[in-house]
């Protein structure tokens, strides 16, 4: 086998670059080529070449790296060899992909598609009917074009209707030109159908943060933004939503705000370095105060600890946005804009509320009160790191590109026991209701039920008369598509220099 060396950059306390030593890849390599020898197949079967590379990795990063199996079939194709070797059901999470080029694009939020999200609901358990809702638009898409808003409901794709049987399928071709059925639905019923066409958008680049607002209300300024998922830039190496996160900060520190709710009811995760940014911003806390830390398997651990000393698994509060090269040196360095004097931070969640989002939700705890208003979120404590075959010759062959989880997060308090999730102080669905409301609307009913909350008021903000979606079940969402956005990670790197 080559031997390479692999730097993992994790961005934590002064951007310290986690690498593994060339004797521990060695030790690692050897061992993996011994505990296979019972392998399946040879190296004939092209894949075999990819699955020798899985193994190889996973033997050296997967967090139950203990729990991988003596003995395995290297003639299987690539996504059902990695599955056949991933710790189930402990880990359901990891994930293979095909082009690791579209990994790492849909990491940056940069994807091929319409510019729609949208939920799925079964309109009753008597029913095999599924009515969609559109939660939000993107900006200069063709959703947008069309005139389509969040709160339109859709029942068919292509002119078939949606059921429990077919939707899985179905919507997987919403990410080619198609037509929506457009509908109305009043009780149990669906009318008003009106068909609309859209086309794609290749490589569009979604920003995060989808809008902003201050709200003066009973002499108090509440600061409200909807933030989708966590992410430095685009991926051009810019930092360029941090910047504008950043930028959003000092707003709502020169307008002195007094309450601030973010909306991460889309939220499925993202890079920790930006949760680490964003949790900076918001709390002010001190650079020696820890964020979260980190546990690995054995192996990365000892040799973390052997070249960092015991504080190598602590991530602190930061001070700065760091831009770097690619030999991994600081070319742009700036100062957050962090808030002060904030006592309590609202946050609006779903169950597609996860990873960095809960990861923000964690860490703040130990210095902050949370309070949460929605459903009771996803439940992933865990976090994966990006691998791709980096040799331009080897890439000819192998384009693969892994996600799997390498370690397990815990906040300050040593907390990490959140696999079921956070759970709301105030449950609310958000289709519970007989007008889904624009966002940031103070009416819309999660946003409503968050500033009742920031006064004190427990008034009963359901409406009297609701429509088919409060008997409905929510059975997915168009993020269930995209693994990468129901992902927490840090990113591999590797670097000329050693720090």
């Amino acid at each position: 086998m080559d031997m390479k060396e692999v730097i993992i950059n994790s961005k934590t306390e002064q951007n310290r670059i986690l690498s593994l030593a060339v004797a521990i890849l060695l030790t690692v390599i050897l061992a993996s080529c011994n505990r296979d020898k019972s392998a399946i197949g040879n190296m004939d079967n092209p894949n075999e070449e990819v699955n020798e590379w899985i193994l190889e990795n996973m033997q050296i990063y997967y967090l139950w790296e203990a729990y991988l199996p003596s003995r395995t079939d290297k003639t299987l194709s690539p996504p059902d060899y990695f599955e056949s070797i991933l710790y189930r059901p402990v880990d359901r999470f990891s994930w293979i992909q095909e082009n690791f080029l579209e990994l790492l694009n849909s990491l940056s939020g940069v994807s091929t598609e319409a510019g729609y999200d949208y939920n799925l609901l079964r309109m009753s358990q008597s029913s095999s009917e599924v009515i969609a809702y559109i939660t939000y638009i993107k900006p200069g898409t063709p959703a947008e074009a069309a005139g389509l808003k969040r709160g339109s409901f859709f029942h068919k794709i292509n002119g078939e209707q949606i059921t429990i049987e077919n939707y899985s399928s179905l919507t997987q071709q919403t990410s080619k030109y198609h037509t929506l059925g457009i509908s109305e639905i009043s009780g149990n019923t669906i009318t008003g159908v009106k068909n609309v066409t859209l086309d794609i958008i290749e490589n569009y680049p979604e920003n995060p943060i989808l809008l902003d607002t201050i709200y003066n209300i009973q002499n108090k300024k509440i600061a409200y933004f909807v933030y989708n998922f966590f992410a430095r830039d685009r991926g051009d190496g810019s930092v360029s939503y941090e910047k504008e996160l950043n930028d959003l900060f000092y707003r709502f520190k020169s307008e002195q705000i007094d309450e601030l709710i973010v909306d991460l009811r889309y939220n499925s995760g993202g890079a920790v370095i930006t949760t680490e940014a964003l949790a900076s911003m918001i709390s002010g806390q001190s650079e020696d105060k820890i964020f979260y830390m980190e546990e690995y398997n054995q192996l990365v651990s000892n040799e973390l600890k052997r070249i960092y000393g015991e504080d190598y698994n602590k991530t602190k509060f930061i001070k700065n946005i760091e831009r770097y090269n690619g030999s991994g040196q600081v070319i742009e360095s700036i100062p957050i804009n962090s808030l002060s004097g904030l006592s309590t931070l609202y946050c609006i969640v779903s169950r597609r509320s996860a990873s960095a989002s809960e990861l923000l939700i964690n860490g703040l705890r130990p210095y902050m009160n949370v309070v949460l208003t929605g459903e009771t979120t996803y439940g992933k404590n865990v976090g994966s790191i990006t691998i791709y075959e980096e040799d331009p010759v080897k890439q000819k062959n192998n384009k693969w590109g892994m996600q799997p989880i390498v370690l397990k997060i815990s906040n300050a308090n040593n907390f990490s026991e959140y696999g079921e999730g956070f759970a709301p102080d105030r449950e609310i669905y958000e289709h519970d209701t007989d007008i889904i409301r624009q966002l940031g609307d103070t009416e819309e009913l999660l946003l409503h039920a968050t500033i009742n909350k920031i006064f004190g008021t427990e008034e009963d903000v359901m409406p009297k008369t609701k429509h088919a979606g409060s008997q409905a079940s929510f059975i997915g969402s168009s993020i269930d598509k995209t693994p990468a956005r129901q992902n927490q990670y840090i990113t591999p790197k590797k670097l000329r220099g050693k720090k």
